[in-house]
Parts: C-alpha cells; sequence; structure tokens
C-alpha cells in the first residue's frame, strides 16, 4: 500500500505549525507513509484557509491508497504507536459536540444536509481511494463555496457530498471517541493517540497556543 499524511497552511509557517510538521513528518515515517505539505489556494482561489483542505479530494492523490489530512496543530502523542494507516478505519471523528453542530449545519441548509448521512470533524480525515472518489463525484464548486465557504467550511462541505453520496452517519467513524483529535484542554488527555492544541487552557481561560504546548510537552505527552 501507498499512504500518505497531508497537512495544509496558507502564509508562512509559525513555532507551532513548524513543530506539527515535524511531528507529523516522524509520524508519517513511523507508518512506513509518505508526508507533504500543501500550502495556499490549492482547492479553490480565495477560499478560506479549512476549506483548502478539500484537496485531499482530489485526483492528484489518487495514486496513494488513503489519504490522512491533518489540521497543522495536531500532535500525535508521546509514546503513540497505533498505525492510523493499518490499524483503525474510518472517515473521521463523530462525537456528541460533532452531533450538536451537524444539526446546527442541518438546521441551517436543510435542503442540502441530511443527517442520515455522514459529518467529521474537520481536525482530521482518513479517506480511501475509493472513498475519495466517491466524494469527489458530487463536488459542484458553485454549490460548495457559496454554501460553506464563510460558515462550517470544510466539514459543511464533507457533509453535503457525503450527503450526495449517502455515506451512512456513523458508519465511518475513527474509534476511540476524542482519541484522535484529543483537544490540548480536555482531560483524558493521557490516553489519546492525537492532540490538538487548542487556545483554551486546561482552567477554561484563553490563552496562547505555543503555551498550551509547551505546557503538554513539560507535562511528557507531547
Amino acid at each position: 500500500m501507498k499512504n500518505i499524511i497531508l497537512q495544509h497552511y496558507t502564509g508562512k509557517l509559525g513555532e507551532l505549525e513548524k513543530l506539527s510538521q515535524a511531528n507529523m513528518i516522524k509520524y508519517a515515517e513511523f507508518c512506513e507513509a509518505e508526508y507533504k505539505l500543501v500550502q495556499g489556494d490549492v482547492f479553490g482561489e480565495g477560499l478560506k484557509t479549512c476549506a483548502q483542505k478539500m484537496y485531499m479530494l482530489d485526483e492528484v492523490w489518487d495514486e496513494y491508497d488513503i489519504v490522512v489530512m491533518i489540521d497543522i496543530d495536531m500532535f500525535t502523542r508521546k509514546g503513540m504507536t497505533t498505525n492510523i494507516f493499518t490499524e483503525v478505519q474510518g472517515i473521521g471523528m463523530y462525537t456528541d459536540f460533532q452531533r450538536n453542530l451537524h444539526r446546527k449545519l442541518w438546521s441551517q441548509f436543510p435542503t442540502l444536509i441530511d443527517t442520515r448521512f455522514g459529518y467529521w470533524g474537520g481536525a482530521i480525515y482518513r479517506l480511501t481511494k475509493e472513498q475519495r472518489k466517491m466524494l469527489r463525484s458530487h463536488i459542484n464548486m458553485e454549490e460548495l463555496t457559496t454554501n460553506f465557504n464563510d460558515v462550517f467550511q470544510d466539514e459543511g462541505m464533507m457533509a453535503r457530498l457525503a450527503t450526495l453520496a449517502r455515506i451512512p452517519n456513523n458508519a465511518e467513524v475513527l474509534p476511540g471517541g476524542f482519541a484522535w483529535c484529543h483537544c490540548s484542554y480536555r482531560k483524558g488527555i493521557e490516553n489519546s493517540e492525537m492532540i490538538h492544541i487548542r487556545p483554551t487552557t486546561e482552567h477554561g481561560t484563553k490563552g496562547k497556543k505555543i503555551e498550551n504546548y509547551q505546557a503538554l510537552v513539560k507535562r511528557g505527552l507531547i
């Protein structure tokens, strides 16, 4: 099998982004996969940064069996040895948090979104070639851009494509609840697979993401 980890960023990488990139390059090597950082307007000119992650569906990646797109403020937990390509299945994360967002998305776009079909958190996607082709076949750039570039972005776009492709909701969910995208402020982070660095601190206040990252390094979790 030939697999790849992708990350996307618009602009010049900051300290945290460079650290995440280095972390994911190392993880890709562990998984015997390739790694690539894609930058700028790769999916559509003028689309917002999160929406550009939809480039993961492009035919340029068809040589790869599985493509994993990971946000550039994500890190593997120190000591984590699970191979996302071979040891788990599922497109993305769906917890109660995503369920509430899914319902909100449906309430705003009831003619475009059906909650019987897939919705995934946008920090990590794991897509087989078959899934990418299935979703890609339903892309209507005008529809996606008009409706979702300003709200929900990649999550809304993916949910719309999943509705059209009729991928059942909860049928393609990564295991472990928050495990593959455990927000840095949530309890139980020591059992996570990947950690998503957020500006919120464990005490519920707002801080700098790089400082929250450094606190996790001190705790031996990254």
